[in-house]
């Protein structure tokens, strides 16, 4: 009767894998350091997976599939239209900041995965990850462009390009960074640059008081006024108010 796979037995031999291949690259990991690190047989071992690579393809899926869910912003983040901008802008620098920890605590990994798992050809799968997500940064582009978040003038193919481009080479300085830096200034550095020169003008009044951009002879601004809510709301009223 053949051996049945045992669930836990391949929880175990995963991460006694991840440790040895990060340790010591995937050339040199042998079956042997995983199957000491998870206290398995051999035998156990290829009764979970086909190869020492497949196991590898198998944790990188994992990993992937786990950046993944931390990419993708929860739906609160995006409904800009619902919150003030400053609001808005605090919880994107949030999920930036949450994406960013999570490639720090899996530095090792990342690294590795980064280079071709340690001569394997797996960058694929961060290359498709990284198409996926300028994909979907394209989407949330169009979207804050047609709410009247982002300028009009934008085109979102490029813009999605340059922020996810930004974001890669960010996390691979980041993993390759001796010691943690202030994520959370690299952040804010970011939203900085290139969230305030997306934003619409009378946004970006409100995001930012330093900036003017009305008429020299116009009356200015009362302070104290509440924070504006994102203009697709102002939009959806002024067309309630001309019905």
């Amino acid at each position: 009767m053949p051996r049945l796979a045992d669930r836990r037995a391949r929880i175990e031999l995963l991460r006694a894998a991840e440790a040895a291949f990060t340790e010591r690259g995937l050339a040199a990991a042998r079956v042997e350091d995983i199957t000491e690190r998870a206290g398995v047989s051999k035998g156990a071992f290829y009764l979970h997976f086909q190869s020492k690579d497949d196991c590898f393809k198998q944790i990188v899926e994992t990993f992937i599939a786990r950046l993944a869910g931390c990419v993708e912003p929860p739906p609160i983040v995006f409904e800009s239209e619902r919150a003030p901008i400053n609001e808005y802008l605090k919880r994107v620098l949030a999920h930036d900041v949450e994406v960013l920890e999570f490639c720090w605590q899996n530095r090792a990994l990342l690294k590795m995965m980064l280079a071709g798992g340690g001569g394997a050809p797996y960058a694929y799968l961060i290359d498709e990850f990284a198409q996926r997500v300028a994909r979907q940064v394209e989407s949330r582009v169009r979207y804050a462009i047609d709410i009247g978040l982002y300028r009009r003038d934008l085109d979102p193919s490029v813009i999605a390009a340059l922020i996810s481009g930004a974001f890669d080479r960010l996390v691979r300085k980041l993993i390759d960074a001796p010691s943690r830096p202030d994520i959370g200034a690299w952040c804010s550095q970011v939203l900085q640059l290139f969230t305030h020169g997306l934003l619409a003008s009378e946004v970006r009044a409100v995001a930012d008081p330093s900036v003017t951009e009305a008429p020299p002879h116009s009356a200015p601004q009362a302070t104290g006024s509440a924070p504006a809510s994102a203009p697709g709301v102002e939009r959806r009223r002024s067309k309630t108010r001309a019905t």
